[in-house]
């Protein structure tokens, strides 16, 4: 694994762009989705890391679509219940991985708010969601990918090295078995193979790219990654 500035800088970039597809539609997110400027970052970060045919089908998904288009489809997926009160795809970690164990569900959630606070990461006032919605976790990974690249620019070693453990254990407890699992249910259902009670609409197919860089995004990233490390142990993570 190449573990320099540039490296982490290209994997925030994608963590970044995921997360914001998943973000509620609005007129402002639809625009930097749609920034020139930012899907040149975005793509060479995909040929950067061998991601690029994910990067391209979102990019290709994105061409042409407006607020308009954007968001009865984030309604239709995971903005409204259908007529048997479920969410044709749920956007919650807790969901994937908890199931009905209460308690372990709020642990979970505990966790992601401590990390977020830990790392700076504040949650926006106009974000109306649970700690544990997938643009949040994604977008803590930018920060530590992110946070990772200053420290190794500025020879941080130590920060750096428990940016990187931090990444593991979000990847181990988190993102690792939710995102294959949410990237998997937007898909069946935008192909129609899910147990939606409703049609969704063409522009759907944004969510089901996004989701798949995600998912191969965090799937890259578990297998350069160190193991979690718990603090104080004296081991070093060098990935």
């Amino acid at each position: 694994m190449k573990n320099t500035p540039q490296h982490h800088t290209r994997r925030a970039a994608l963590y970044g762009f995921a997360a914001a597809v998943f973000q509620y539609p609005d007129e402002a997110v639809v625009a930097d989705l749609q920034d020139e400027a930012v899907q040149d970052a975005v793509r060479q970060a995909g040929v950067e890391l061998g991601l690029d045919s994910e990067v391209e089908a979102l990019l290709d998904a994105l061409d042409g679509v407006d607020r308009d288009s954007l968001e009865p489809a984030y309604n239709r997926l995971f903005g409204l219940p259908g007529d048997g009160g479920t969410y044709p795809v749920v956007p919650y970690e807790a969901h994937y991985t908890t199931g009905d164990e209460v308690n372990e569900s709020q642990r979970r959630i505990a966790t992601v708010v401590g990390l977020l606070e830990e790392f700076g990461l504040e949650i926006s006032d106009e974000f109306d969601e649970r700690h544990d919605h997938v643009t949040v976790e994604l977008e803590l990974l930018q920060v530590l990918a992110a946070q990772r690249a200053v420290a190794l620019d500025g020879g941080d070693d130590k920060t750096a090295v428990r940016l990187a453990r931090a990444g593991a254990t979000v990847l181990d407890e988190h993102l690792g078995d939710f995102v294959p699992a949410f990237a998997h249910r937007v898909r069946e259902t935008v192909d129609g193979d899910g147990s939606s009670d409703r049609d969704v609409p063409e522009a759907s197919a944004v969510y089901a790219a996004a989701a798949g860089l995600a998912a191969a995004l965090v799937e890259f990233d578990e297998a350069s990654h160190p193991d979690p490390v718990s603090p104080g142990t004296g081991v070093r993570a060098d990935g």
